[in-house]
């Protein structure tokens, strides 16, 4: 069955701006996660536990996200074409009349 590839994409993409907002504020409030957030410091600059750290975390996640998972998308679409996979198509209704 074939992935609908924006849809997908954009679905993960809310989700991961969302946790990756949530994140620094988690480490603001009680804490905790600071390790993890300076090695994502390394990878996304200015992550860091602060408000404009979870703004950039937003933006960051929303994009990394929506352009791995889209290409995730669309590389299995295409490699279902290769394979030469068809959807199932929905089974035909039958007609009420009879045969002769």
């Amino acid at each position: 069955m074939k992935l609908n590839t924006l849809k997908l994409a954009l679905s993960a993409a809310i989700v991961s701006a969302v946790t990756m907002f949530l994140f620094p504020l988690y480490g603001v409030y009680f804490g905790k996660g600071l390790r993890a957030l300076a090695v994502m410091n390394g990878v996304f600059p200015g992550y860091t536990a602060s408000w404009q750290g979870a703004v950039l975390g937003l933006v960051y996640g929303f994009v990394s996200c929506f352009i791995y998972v889209g290409v995730f998308a669309w590389i299995y679409n295409e490699l279902l074409d290769f394979k030469g996979i068809k959807m199932q198509s929905k089974p035909k209704a039958r007609s009420s009349r009879k045969k002769r």
